[in-house]
């Protein structure tokens, strides 16, 4: 038994070793969905409508909000942009953004996807009726209603600033605000998604 000793430590210490080489999977920084929903919807585009399935071979980075946000909506598309250009060509084919207005009233299709475009060409942006919007962002748990209202057409809109990550027709992964804008990361998990 004595003699057993030296070679099973050896052993035990080159299994350890092992371990520690392996590659291991990657540790996403979103909020990964252990249990990833079906999501879909249909809203309008600026050359008629769109139905989020139409997406199933890219990876989708969907964000709810309105084109007069003075903040949260300008902030994140520009971190989408970032990200999105970090990304080698290859992989930008294989990657969507999308902007959804909760605004419908102010944002017809053509705005919204106007400024989506704003912040990169390839960016889309979606509106639709009322019903519609509702819909979509339901879809998501997306919490939207206007507030600081001054009049017709002079209000904010306050609204879940979650970006959704969406793969193959499913819900995958989420990002806070604040972990939308932490460019090499966010490459780092859809270069891993996809």
């Amino acid at each position: 038994m004595k003699r057993l000793l030296p070679a099973f430590l050896l052993v035990l210490a080159l299994l350890a070793l092992a371990y520690l080489l392996l590659p291991r999977g990657h540790t996403f920084y979103g909020t990964r969905l252990l249990n990833p929903k079906p999501v879909d919807f249909a809203l309008e585009g600026p050359q008629g409508p769109v139905r989020l399935s139409q997406f199933q071979d890219k990876v989708v980075l969907l964000f709810f909000g309105f084109t007069r946000c003075p903040d949260v909506c300008p902030t994140t598309l520009l971190a989408l942009k970032r990200a999105y250009e970090k990304l080698p060509p290859k992989a930008q084919e294989r990657v969507q953004v999308i902007f959804v207005s909760v605004d419908p009233e102010r944002d017809p299709p053509e705005v919204a996807d106007r400024y989506a475009k704003a912040f990169h060409p390839s960016f889309l942006g979606l509106s639709g009726s009322p019903e519609a919007v509702r819909e979509a962002a339901q879809t998501f748990g997306v919490f939207y209603q206007k507030s600081q209202y001054r009049g017709p057409g002079e209000y904010l809109v306050d609204h879940t600033a979650t970006t959704f990550v969406v793969k193959e027709g499913r819900l995958v992964l989420l990002y806070s605000p604040d972990k939308a804008e932490a460019t090499d990361r966010v490459v780092a998990d859809l270069q891993a998604l996809l």
